[in-house]
């Protein structure tokens, strides 16, 4: 027997305010009612979804997988009621995007660009974030997609899809009063004494360059400045001797006056793309802006070196 969405707000609303009596004044309620609910509930699964105590009322295991599950279903439904009324309105969205750090200053600006020509109103959210940030918010509901690495050795999940756009291979960002300045490739291993710039734990990004190093038997940098701001490490990078490792789709020039970009000697690449929920289906915003990233990543996969 189904479960209908009406019992399971009842299973959201004691789970979020951990008692009966506080859940029935929320959803305006009598408490008999809220308790005959829970019972329906319960029956129609055949398990105990809640315990409950002299503290309150708490999820058993089987209510906690109910809970997270009536929760995502919550978002996109509220999802839907948002885009049926900016249709009323004549607005496209919202469609919720998630990006990483390096694919925010060209990729993604360079996309939605595209994505709103010709078109009529458009409601898009874009969320920074690092990948284990992210990911828990595409499965939920919460973002529609993700803009970033794709093809990682360290993640991949049936219940994700994933779409290349292009390759981005790993080189050296140099500052400008560094004695690398004027070189146009580098090893890694002349580098090992320099100061760095490189980004903090929580990213498939440090991963990379975790790896790097490692494949390469150069030490970890002790004279060392970790950021994750793009920002930050470029204008550290144009009044420093510093270096880092960059790849191309984070500048919209490769190599300025204040400071330069390398290739480095045998430096791998990665795979930036998109990523979705497995069987969700775009509206028309979605689909344009896919295009559009898809025209994007070849345009900007052109001038890679």
């Amino acid at each position: 027997m189904t479960v209908s969405s009406d019992l399971l707000l009842c299973l959201l609303a004691i789970a979020r305010t951990g008692s009966f009596s506080k859940a029935a004044v929320e959803l305006g309620q009598s408490q008999p009612t809220l308790s005959n609910n829970i019972a329906l509930l319960e029956r129609r699964l055949g398990v105990r979804v809640l315990d409950r105590t002299r503290r309150g009322s708490t999820l058993t295991p089987q209510g906690e997988i109910l809970a997270r599950r009536g929760a995502n279903m919550q978002l996109l439904l509220e999802d839907a009621a948002a885009e049926v009324r900016n249709h009323a309105n004549g607005v496209s969205g919202p469609f919720k995007i998630g990006a990483t750090p390096s694919v925010l200053p060209v990729l993604v600006p360079l996309a939605l660009a595209e994505a709103g020509v010709g078109s009529g109103p458009l409601h898009v959210e874009v969320i920074e974030g690092l990948d284990e940030a992210l990911m828990p918010r595409l499965r939920s509901g919460a973002l529609d997609l993700i803009v970033g690495p794709v093809e990682e050795m360290f993640t991949g999940s049936q219940d994700i899809v994933e779409h290349r756009l292009l390759v981005d291979p790993f080189l050296v960002g140099i500052g400008s009063r560094s004695p690398f300045f004027s070189r146009s490739e580098v090893a890694l291993g002349e580098l090992a004494d320099e100061p760095w710039i490189l980004p903090h734990e929580g990213s498939t990004y440090r991963q990379h360059v975790e790896a790097l190093f490692m494949t390469k038997g150069v030490p970890w940098p002790r004279n060392l400045i970790l950021a994750n701001s793009l920002p930050l490490q470029e204008t550290l990078l144009e009044r420093s001797d510093r270096v880092t490792i960059v790849s191309p789709i984070q500048f919209s020039s490769i190599s300025r006056g204040d400071m330069t970009v390398a290739r480095l000697e045998d430096g791998g690449k990665r795979y930036i793309g998109y990523k979705r929920r497995a069987g969700s289906k775009f509206p028309p915003l979605g689909d344009a802006i896919v295009a559009a990233l898809e025209a994007s990543a070849q345009m900007l996969e052109g001038r890679i070196p």
